[in-house]
This record gives C-alpha cells, sequence and structure tokens, in this order.
C-alpha cells in the first residue's frame, strides 16, 4: 500500500475501528468517514454519492457487477461470454446464472497459441 493510504487508514484500525452501519457512538466516526470517502470518489467519477458502493472485497464486487449487469440487461440477450481461467468468483457466479437464472454462459478456451490479431486489446 502507498504509505499515504497507510497513514489515512491508520486512526481506523486503532480509534475509530467502529462498524460504520451500526448505531453505537464510535460507529458515528467510521460512518462520517466512509461518506466523506463517497462523496470525494463521485466528484472524482463525475458520479453522484448514492451511486458509489463499497464491497468488502473482489468475490462480492464481481458477484454483484455480474449479476447486476445480467439483471439490468437480459431484456436484450442472456448470454454471458467468459473465459475457463476466470478467477472462481467470476466462474461461480456465471455458473449461479446459468442454473438458477437461465443465462446462457459460454466459457472460451484461453491457450498461448492465439494469433495476436484475435486478441482483445485493452
Amino acid at each position: 500500500m502507498a504509505p499515504e493510504v497507510v497513514e489515512a487508514m491508520l486512526p481506523y484500525f486503532s480509534e475509530n475501528y467502529g462498524n460504520p452501519s451500526s448505531v453505537y457512538e464510535l460507529a458515528g466516526t467510521s460512518k462520517e468517514a466512509v461518506s466523506r470517502s463517497r462523496e470525494t470518489i463521485a466528484g472524482i467519477l463525475g458520479a453522484d454519492a448514492k451511486e458509489i458502493y463499497f464491497t468488502g472485497c473482489g468475490t462480492e464486487a464481481d458477484n454483484w457487477a455480474i449479476v447486476g449487469a445480467f439483471e439490468a440487461y437480459k431484456e436484450k440477450g442472456d448470454h454471458i461470454i467468459t473465459t475457463k481461467i476466470e478467477h472462481h468468483a467470476v466462474l461461480h457466479t456465471c455458473e449461479y446464472l446459468e442454473k438458477v437464472r437461465g443465462a446462457r454462459i459460454t466459457y472460451l478456451d484461453v491457450d498461448e497459441k492465439q494469433p495476436m490479431e484475435n486478441r482483445p486489446t485493452s
């Protein structure tokens, strides 16, 4: 982590460690910090603060993004394409959508011989 991030977070590891979703006094400081962070990020992205959500981990974020996109666009189609080497958080979410929500999932093979002209660009 960048030293300035560690420095900014230290008070929340030692003094202001309250759960921001709780009602007790210690939680108020954490809740205020989360609200300020949400406002800052929204300002940087040109979004409204109520559009900014924080997740507890990458798995939760993957799940939320994939399920959310599927639900938002299912009227346009139910087909998701991923690769067989994705993180299990992505693969398990796709499996769930396939088995429970009726999504059609294509799992692409990946190998070192894929021609450069067919590789996605980032």
